[in-house]
């Protein structure tokens, strides 16, 4: 069955709550101080069925004091019941309600006109005609304006067929995509606790599902659900939904918050966004403008920083930047109306463009460049502009979640399809982590040009630690460099081996006399055995000139004949070896050994010993247990 839903709208006292109780049977006025008043306070709600549809009613107050009311329940409206009294006919909140209809993008409705009872028939024309003049060039313009008398009957049967025809017109929300249910109301009931209701904006949700209440953290189970009062296993997009919530109190929840899933929303304190300033505003709208900012059923204090210009006149477009003193939970594309902090007057809306938008700089081309383009988009069109922006680390699924329309599946089927047509390159499938394909080749072509340059300033290294090239060669997160590094690799542009990385065609080259002091520097350390030498006097000993002496040490290290314990502690790698053949040797027949006892085995000092010890200990060699080393092969050793 398709849903649609009717929002009232109009000047306090032309009749709203009277026309849904005569089209619906319902007094959508349930508050005790609303009928000793008569007049209509908060949100009323009613159901009214148009032969194969169901339609939900959201009736709205009229008084200028509960406008902000009125727009916690216009922003789930698919069609708009403009209510004109005929004897008064159109007043201030009659054009302030049309505006904020407009505002949040509602595209089609009609006009009651109500009391007709109190009017002449000539006085009826008359007002009808004066109608088409006022809703000219709204999404009004054409639309029916049905007479109608709320005590008398007359006019309801056709008011109920032109509702009727709307309603097969407007296109139906879909229950697809990701759930959000902004709440308009909350309460408890006895045996059952909390219960939340709103407009269903989008998707689906189900008894028995795991949801969350943005902008906070709390989580809940749906215990029960009801549409239009009565209750169902599984309410869709398009209905007026009460949720009963398993593990939240009634105290943790407020009319503004919104309904969803972990993960499928973000939380934002700022907004990018195409805003109108309307016709009817009493004043420019000045940068920096303290502002009442409405979308979905919240209301926020904010700040409005203009992209690209001072101030709008009245009528005026243009982008801006919403800075808001508490948080919000909405998607790009939704609507909202911003209203003057005083006196409070609605003065424009529009589109939400991003919802985790950096601050811009006013005047930057570029940000008028991004806010175009985004606006331009399509959903497929946005993920390659929010993955360009991610750089060169890319973006996963669940950093993408939340900045567009799009679930998470959505996205990873996005994702995998612009890395099918080359426009993104996926690095990790489980995670979606991808980046655009002009970044993954920047990447590789800054490591590439960071290894010439360190073989070009040390031509006796073999390479470059890893670390080091991630670091300086790009910048990239480890997942996304060691991707772009896989690449090279297997292109043969790039070797790694042993925790350095060079390129493919760097090889070290050492000359003769290079060589010799090499040669002579190996043979003392060889000869040394256990007790290294101190390298200033195994540096004169070999009669090293300049620096060739570091650099042959150097050289040695690199090819793993010398191993370098501390800066100035080496061995050379027999005298390891060997001391490791004594150590396993003395731990084949004992259970431990200790520092002192590992000293005497090799007939060195302890300032030897305990660095070979250690080293044996990050090779993996030996374990230490309190002052006790033991084989990491020996069974019960970590």
């Amino acid at each position: 069955m398709k849903h649609i839903i009717i929002g009232t709208a109009g000047h306090i006292d032309h009749g709203k709550t009277s026309l849904v109780r005569a089209l619906t049977g319902t007094d959508t006025d349930r508050l005790k101080e609303e009928k000793e008043r008569g007049i209509t306070i908060e949100l009323g709600f009613a159901r009214l069925d148009l032969g194969e549809m169901s339609a939900g009613i959201v009736d709205v107050p009229g008084h200028e004091r509960f406008v902000k009311n009125m727009l916690a329940g216009a922003g789930g409206i698919d069609i708009v019941a403009l209510v004109i009294a005929a004897d008064e006919g159109v007043m201030p909140q009659t054009r302030e309600h049309l505006a904020i209809c407009r505002l949040l993008g509602v595209k089609t409705g009609l006009v009651a006109l109500t009391k007709t009872d109190l009017v002449e028939a000539d006085w009826i024309e008359l007002v009808t005609d004066d109608l088409a003049d006022f809703v000219a060039g709204t999404f009004l313009e054409g639309q029916p304006v049905v007479p109608v008398s709320s005590e008398t009957g007359e006019g309801l049967d056709r008011l109920r067929e032109e509702l009727a025809r709307l309603a097969e017109g407007a296109a139906a929300r879909s229950g697809r995509g990701i759930f959000r249910l902004p709440i308009d109301r909350v309460f408890t009931m006895r045996g059952f606790g909390a219960v939340v209701t709103g407009t269903l904006f989008s998707g689906a949700v189900k008894v028995g599902d795991r949801v969350q209440l943005f902008p906070g953290a709390a989580e809940a189970r749906v215990r029960g659900l009801q549409v239009h009062g009565e209750a169902v296993e599984e309410a869709a997009a398009g209905t007026r939904t009460a949720v009963n919530l398993q593990g939240v109190e009634r105290m943790e929840i407020e009319r503004g918050d919104v309904l969803g899933r972990a993960g499928e929303l973000k939380s934002t304190y700022m907004l990018d966004v195409r805003l109108e300033h309307i016709a009817d505003a009493p004043r420019p709208l000045k940068q920096r403008a303290r502002v009442r900012f409405h979308t979905g059923t919240s209301e926020v204090m904010g700040r409005v920083s203009l992209i690209g210009a001072e101030e709008i006149e009245p009528g005026g477009e243009c982008f801006a930047q919403i800075r808001l003193e508490a948080p919000v939970a909405v998607l790009p594309r939704d609507r909202f109306v911003i209203r003057s902090y005083s006196p409070v007057v609605t003065i424009g809306g529009g589109e939400i463009l991003d919802v985790a938008p950096k601050k811009h700089r006013r005047l930057r081309a570029s940000s008028m460049e991004r806010f175009e383009a985004l606006g331009a988009a399509d959903e497929a069109g946005r993920l390659k502009i929010l993955l360009g922006e991610a750089g060169v680390n890319g973006a996963d699924t669940p950093a993408l979640t939340g900045r567009l329309t799009l679930t998470s599946g959505e996205i990873r089927s996005g994702l995998s399809q612009l890395t099918q047509k080359g426009g993104a390159v996926t690095v990790e499938a489980d995670s979606g982590l991808s980046l655009t394909s002009g970044h993954f080749d920047a990447l590789q072509k800054s490591i590439a040009e960071f290894l010439a340059g360190y073989h070009k300033a040390n031509p006796l290294r073999p390479g470059a630690p890893k670390e080091e090239v991630r670091g300086k060669g790009g910048g990239a997160g480890e997942r996304v460099f060691n991707a772009a590094l896989g690449a090279l690799t297997g292109a043969g542009t790039v070797a790694e081996e042993g925790g350095l990385v060079r390129l493919a065609s760097h090889k070290v080259k050492v000359g003769a006399d290079l060589a010799k002091v090499k040669s002579k520097l190996e043979g003392f350390f060889r000869a040394a055995n256990f007790q290294p030498p101190v390298l200033k006097e195994v540096f004169g000993a070999a009669g090293t000139p300049g620096d060739s002496g570091k650099e042959a040490l150097q050289v040695l290290v690199d090819e793993g004949a010398l191993i370098r314990l501390k800066e100035d502690l080496i061995y050379h790698r027999e005298a390891v070896e060997a001391a490791r053949a004594r150590l396993e040797g003395f731990l084949s027949d004992r259970e431990d050994i200790s520092a002192s006892e590992f000293r005497d085995l090799l007939g060195i000092t302890r300032k030897h010993a305990i660095p070979l010890l250690e080293y044996f200990d990050t090779a993996r060699i030996t374990f230490r247990v309190g002052d006790k080393r033991v084989l990491r092969s020996r069974p019960g050793a970590n």
